[in-house]
């Protein structure tokens, strides 16, 4: 049973004083069979007066708060320690074939759990595109449809991972999948999209997980996504066998590695952070995230693996959009 510290720092730096900000963020996480956060600390400077969290609908926890007062820089920095088990996978064989899943997704949504059926639709980034459809027949055309769905799911992915090019220079929040799946390049918040947009139309449920990934090479193969960020992968439902990870960035199923945070139908209901804050400064946003055996000794500091840099957009009351983090 692998423990994990895991450090996870944004700082905003504005030009001029921002006069105020508002956040909302999703950094603790989750408790599960197979997770558990044996400690959670949220340190915010300069520091507000009125944090506070809640459960969202999916039962993430959330961070909110308000800072009421002229600043420059604004830090938020969240550690944890979590153990992680290892998930028990069913031998791929024996799962349902493929060409038995729409009928046991429609019994299951039915009789078992209907909160399934909106993993199945469009969501607010991932739109169901003709181009997805025509990608899954590319990947996946030539596997005979009595083929139990996790060696689809293995043989798709395998086929993804050669087809789709890591590089982070390619896209940003704001990259519409369309262009994501045109040019296949994107990085794992993009991937986890493309995977979602093209088991959503055969009837499978798919949602988004928000996390981290210990990283380490295995088997001479070294992970394609960055270490020092978060990190995005996806769950797809199995009829009888219930949610199975799988990150198609690194093109591995989903085990003790993967820390999970967050759930949603896709990036927009579950970003690390989101905010407003209200002043004319320019910003720069950066991030430095460690993942670190919980027996290692402490990690020196780390320069950010993402930086942002942004111009005001104004906006009634002068309100504009704090950046988003990436996922990668």
């Amino acid at each position: 049973m692998p423990h994990y510290s895991i450090t996870h720092t944004t700082r905003y730096k504005h030009n001029s004083f921002a006069t105020a900000a508002w956040q909302a963020l999703h950094l603790q996480p989750r408790n599960e069979t197979a997770q558990h956060c044996d400690a959670f600390e949220l340190h915010v400077a300069p520091h507000p007066i009125d944090l506070s969290s809640r459960f969202d609908y999916f039962g993430n926890k959330q961070h909110l708060f308000t800072l009421r007062e002229p600043h420059r820089e604004l830090t938020v920095t969240s550690h944890c320690v979590v153990r992680r088990d290892e998930p028990v996978l069913p031998m791929a064989g024996l799962t349902p074939a493929c060409d038995e899943i729409p009928d046991l997704v429609d019994e299951a949504v039915v009789d078992d759990d209907f909160a399934l059926d909106q993993f199945l639709h469009a969501s607010p980034m991932v739109p169901l595109l003709p181009g997805a459809c025509a990608l899954a027949e590319e990947l996946g055309g030539d596997v005979e449809p009595g083929t139990p769905v996790m060696d689809w799911l293995t043989i798709v992915g395998g086929r993804f991972s050669q087809a789709f090019t890591f590089d982070r220079e390619a896209t940003r929040i704001s990259t519409p999948l369309a262009e994501v799946i045109e040019k296949r390049r994107g990085v794992c918040q993009d991937f986890a999209h493309v995977m979602i947009a093209l088991l959503r139309p055969l009837r499978i449920p798919c949602r988004y997980v928000s996390g981290y990934l210990f990283h380490r090479e295995e088997n001479g193969n070294k992970d394609r996504s960055v270490e020092g960020a978060s990190h995005a992968w996806v769950e797809a439902f199995v009829p009888r066998l219930g949610w199975i990870a799988f990150d198609p960035t690194n093109n591995l199923i989903g085990g003790d590695r993967h820390i999970r945070v967050a759930i949603g139908r896709d990036y927009a209901d579950v970003p690390p952070t989101r905010g407003v804050h209200k002043g004319g400064a320019e910003s720069v946003l950066s991030v430095a995230v460690t993942v670190n055996p919980s027996d290692a000794p402490p990690p020196e500091q780390v320069a950010p693996s993402i930086v942002i840099q942004s111009r005001p957009v104004f906006a009634r009351m002068n309100l504009r959009m704090d950046q988003e983090q990436q996922q990668q």
